[in-house]
């Protein structure tokens, strides 16, 4: 099952702070531990999980003194214990994606040619699914819902996760399942505005080509300063991770612009409201 990519996450920045601290490079460190620098490597970047024997011996290379190192210990021994929900559901998700969200404090998310998985209502939801994919099996058509409606509760009870939701006016009038499934998700994002910790905006036509246009992408933020922000770019063959600094920055000033470019979160709800009346002509 998958271990706390957080964790693991932190504990690969440490790491590598101390081995550039010790002035060792990861071939020296390779060598060391008569291990490949491919593993060394894969350590640093959070690809893998480091066994509780490799980071003793990363400890006592690096010259850590013994408080430090016990904190460190503690810190692998919890990244690698078993994960959460998600488990049960590693067939469907092969990616790091939901544990990264399901760990997050908050989400940035622009969508421009649908609504967000976290505010996808059943219905809406399953004619996603299905224009995905038409040989996806009903079953797992039903168990991909599930997994949706498993993360929604995270925007409700305590400490819930903030959303910074940023769609295209596109989204608003590009039907999925018909007009009765595209009325209630219309309604289930209005209802979703009304909540303290989410924030939804639309990006009007008027507004032109703007930064990213057509081009989905996630950023996800943990608490802290200790762990760097995410960004996921998602499409048809995959998906990508961003978690360089300068990277993810550009992410970040591009869905800043696109704020400054989107209406305001009242004026976004009206918008919405007409689409409804719209459709119900």
């Amino acid at each position: 099952m998958s271990a706390s990519l957080v964790l693991r996450r932190r504990l690969a920045g440490e790491l590598r702070a101390l081995r550039l601290k010790a002035g060792m490079s990861q071939e020296d460190v390779a060598t060391h531990l008569e291990v490949s620098s491919n593993k060394i490597v894969r350590i640093e970047n959070a690809q893998s999980s480091v066994s509780i024997s490799d980071l003793r011996q990363l400890l006592a290379l690096f010259r850590v003194d013994a408080q430090t190192a016990e904190q460190l210990l503690d810190l692998g021994r919890n990244a690698r214990k078993r994960g959460g929900w998600w488990s049960s559901y590693r067939d469907l998700l092969p990616g790091p994606y939901i544990q990264l969200e399901a760990e997050a404090t908050l989400v940035r998310n622009y969508q421009p040619s649908k609504v967000p998985g976290l505010l996808q209502t059943p219905d809406y939801a399953r004619a996603v699914v299905r224009a995905s994919s038409l040989t996806v099996p009903a079953e797992e058509v039903e168990r991909r819902i599930a997994v949706r409606l498993k993360r929604q509760e995270r925007l409700q009870g305590d400490n819930p996760l903030e959303l910074h939701a940023l769609l295209d006016e596109a989204v608003l009038h590009r039907q999925a399942g018909g007009a009765e499934v595209m009325r209630s998700q219309l309604e289930r994002l209005i209802e979703a505005a009304e909540l303290p910790n989410v924030s939804l905006r639309v990006l009007p036509y008027d507004a032109g080509l703007y930064p990213a246009a057509g081009n989905p992408f996630v950023i996800l933020t943990f608490a802290g300063s200790v762990d760097p922000d995410v960004v996921l770019c998602e499409n048809r063959v995959g998906e990508r991770y961003f978690h360089d600094a300068d990277e993810v920055a550009g992410f970040h000033a591009d869905f800043r612009q696109m704020i400054e470019d989107s209406l305001d979160e009242t004026t976004s709800v009206t918008l919405i409201k007409k689409a409804i009346m719209e459709m119900s002509g």
